[in-house]
C-alpha cells in the first residue's frame, strides 16, 4: 500500500497541478469501485432504489437445506419449464438481485436481475406459448409485457440485458434499467445513500438486503418489519443478513439517526423477544427460536444477531402446517 502511495504522488509531481484533480478524481472512483462486494446484476439496478435485496442463488443450491427442498417433487410446472427452454433455475441462475422504492408516491415500482446462462430464444418461445405478450422496442431493446392471468393487464415484462442477466419488472423500472445500458445512466453503486450500504456486505452471504427506512419497511411483511416500524421516524437504515447451513444464522443492523433513538429501539426489540419468550413456555419451539436471538446497541446502531439450527425451523414448520 505505501509503495502504491508513493508512485501515485510521483505522477502527480510529474504531471504537474493542472491534472492533480483529475488523477485525484480517478483514484477515489476507482478505490469507490474496488470496495464494492461482487455481486453478479447489482450494476444494472437504477440509482433511485431506495432498497435492494440480493440473494446467493448458487450458494443456496449447494446448501444442506436446498438437498432437502430437492427431495420434494419439482411439480408439472417447473418440469415443463425446464423442458421448453432447456433452463433449469436449480442450475442455471447463479444470482437473484431486486431493487425497488416504497411509498405512495412511487407506486411501489421495482426490478429484479436474474443472473445465470440462458437461451433467449427458447424463454420468448416459452412465453408466447403460455401467454400473448406485447413487445415495446425501448433504447434498441425489447420488452415483453406479459399479461397478468387474472386481468389481462400488462403490467409487468421481460428484457435480455445480454447473454447472462435477465430483468423482470414493470415498464418504467425496466426502462430505467436499459438506460443504465444504452445511455450510460448511473446505477445503484452510485447512490449516496445505498452504496456505502452494500459496501458493508459479505458477498459470500446467501441472502442479504439494505435499504433506507423509509423506503424499506414499506416493503417488507407486516410482522417482520413490526418493531421497526414503531420507531421509523428514527431509523435511518437497515441492512440484514442471512444463512441457512445445518444453522440458520444472520443478522439485521437498523442505524438510528441519535444514540438516544437507537437504545429506545434497543429496549423495543428486547422487549418484544422477552414477552414472545413468556408466550413460548406453552410451544417450546418458539422459545427455542427467540433464545436464539440477541440485542446489541453500540452508539446509533441496534443489531439482531440469530443462530438456531435448521432443524428447528422444520419443527416449527410442521408445527404450523399442524395448526392449519
Amino acid at each position: 500500500m505505501k509503495t502504491r502511495n508513493l508512485i501515485t504522488i510521483g505522477i502527480l509531481v510529474i504531471l504537474g497541478a493542472t491534472s492533480v484533480g483529475a488523477m485525484v478524481a480517478m483514484y477515489m472512483d476507482l478505490s469507490a469501485q474496488s470496495s464494492v462486494p461482487d455481486f453478479p446484476g447489482l450494476g444494472s439496478i437504477p440509482s433511485d432504489c431506495q432498497f435492494v435485496f440480493g440473494v446467493n442463488v448458487r450458494k443456496l443450491v449447494n446448501s444442506p437445506a436446498f438437498s432437502k427442498l430437492q427431495a420434494q417433487p419439482a411439480g408439472n410446472d417447473l418440469s415443463s419449464f425446464i423442458e421448453k427452454t432447456g433452463v433449469d433455475p436449480r442450475r442455471d441462475v447463479s444470482y437473484l438481485i431486486a431493487g425497488g422504492r416504497g411509498g405512495a408516491q412511487t407506486r411501489n415500482e421495482g426490478v429484479a436481475i436474474v443472473s445465470g446462462t440462458f437461451s433467449e430464444d427458447r424463454i420468448t418461445a416459452f412465453i408466447r406459448l403460455k401467454s400473448a405478450p406485447s413487445e415495446v422496442q425501448y433504447a434498441g431493446s425489447t420488452v415483453m409485457m406479459i399479461p397478468d392471468p387474472e386481468n389481462g393487464g400488462m403490467k409487468n415484462g421481460i428484457a435480455f440485458l445480454n447473454e447472462r442477466e435477465i430483468a423482470f419488472g414493470e415498464l418504467e423500472s425496466l426502462k430505467a434499467v436499459l438506460d443504465i445500458k444504452a445511455k450510460g445512466n448511473q446505477s445503484i453503486l452510485s447512490s449516496e445513500t445505498m452504496a456505502p450500504l452494500i459496501r458493508s456486505i459479505n458477498s459470500e452471504e446467501m441472502f442479504w438486503f439494505a435499504g433506507d427506512a423509509s423506503g424499506l419497511l414499506t416493503r417488507a411483511p407486516a410482522a417482520a418489519a413490526a418493531p421497526l416500524r414503531l420507531s421509523a421516524a428514527s431509523i435511518k437504515s437497515v441492512v440484514g443478513t442471512l444463512n441457512v447451513t445445518d444453522a440458520v444464522t444472520g443478522r439485521v443492523t437498523a442505524t438510528a439517526f441519535n444514540p438516544e433513538a437507537a437504545i429506545k429501539l434497543a429496549d423495543a426489540f428486547r422487549g418484544i423477544i422477552a414477552l414472545g419468550q413468556l408466550a413460548g413456555n406453552e410451544h417450546p419451539e418458539l422459545k427455542a427460536l427467540l433464545g436464539g436471538l440477541a440485542v446489541s446497541q453500540n452508539s446509533t446502531q441496534v443489531s439482531v444477531d440469530l443462530a438456531f439450527s435448521a432443524e428447528l425451523l422444520d419443527k416449527l414448520s410442521r408445527s404450523r402446517r399442524i395448526g392449519q
